[in-house]
């Protein structure tokens, strides 16, 4: 009989252990909510995101593997305002995973997390184009907003695993210092980018720019997911000449030809940059460094 209860008091230890150990498993969509959930959860967490490096978060391919992922989730974090509303409903219904579906604790929507949400009620049919009435979806490059999300996983984490809750809260406050440092960094290094006037390709910086204080004049789109015909870029290139535009602002996932040309007759640097990633201090860094030497290439 001791026997039997010390191998069961060995078997209920080794599974304190484990649980003890597990990790919570996190699910992104983006690469950015990635990297943030990693800043916070440290090696308490263990993170996968859907969307991939220079892939375009509006329309991805909803592969039957991204169910499976889900399903093994204790923690699903989303764009929201209807950015991913075409492909993750589905696999989200798919993955039969009752702890992450909208609603639930283990369901974070981060565009609640607090930071101002830009657009809101513009555009109230789809007719307008691939239009978000709930707001402009592309908030997360700015530091209030990244801190916002990783303030609002932190709370979260904190409800899932209250065991390792001060562990989380000394983690996020490492990245709150860490971020007003490069905060501080960045904004001086791109004093220089305040008052240029761009073009974008899509309706997605708008975010990063009023931080900065660029100044958008135009869209390659005519309306967001519209594909531009032939007036529209001769009227944005008449624009871009009188304004003096610096840059075109294109993600790598867009049409290359279309901006390059309306970049070439307009006399505007062509910038291909990623607005998001895995490491999310590094994407702002390189946003930022290239912006102003290209600036400085331009005088």
């Amino acid at each position: 009989m001791k026997r039997i209860i010390g191998l069961l008091a060995f078997v209920a230890a080794l599974v304190f252990a484990w649980r003890a150990d597990a990790k919570v498993k996190i699910v992104t969509t983006v690469q950015t909510f990635k990297s943030l959930a990693e800043e916070v959860g440290g090696d308490k967490v263990d993170v996968t995101a859907l969307v991939g490096e220079a892939v375009d978060p509006h329309f991805i391919d909803p592969r039957p593997s991204y169910a499976m992922v889900l399903n093994r989730a204790d923690l699903l974090v989303h764009v929201g305002l209807q950015l991913e509303i075409g492909w993750l409903p589905p696999i989200l219904a798919q993955s039969r995973n009752p702890n992450i579906q909208t609603g639930q604790l283990g369901n974070l929507d981060a565009s609640t997390a607090g930071m101002r949400i830009q657009d809101i009620g513009v555009g109230l049919s789809r007719t307008q184009g691939d239009i978000h009435p709930l707001g402009n979806p592309h908030y997360w490059l700015p530091p209030d907003s990244a801190l916002a999300v990783a303030t609002a996983i932190e709370s979260r984490l904190a409800q899932l695993d209250p065991g390792d809750a001060a562990y989380f809260q000394g983690r996020l406050g490492v990245f709150r210092q860490k971020l007003a440092e490069k905060r501080k960094q960045w904004e001086t290094e791109a004093a220089p980018l305040r008052g240029v006037k761009v073009v974008t390709y899509h309706k997605s910086w708008g975010y990063f720019t009023t931080w900065l204080g660029l100044e958008e004049i135009g869209y390659v789109e005519p309306k967001p997911g519209i594909p531009p015909d032939p007036p529209h870029l001769a009227q944005l290139v008449r624009d871009a000449r009188a304004q003096k535009a610096k840059f075109l602002i294109v993600e790598s996932f867009y049409p290359r030809n279309t901006a390059e040309r309306v970049a070439n007759l307009s006399g505007m640097k062509l910038m291909v940059l990623p607005p998001d990633g895995p490491h999310y201090l590094e994407v702002v860094d390189g946003l930022v460094h290239e912006l102003v030497a290209a600036l400085d290439i331009t005088k």
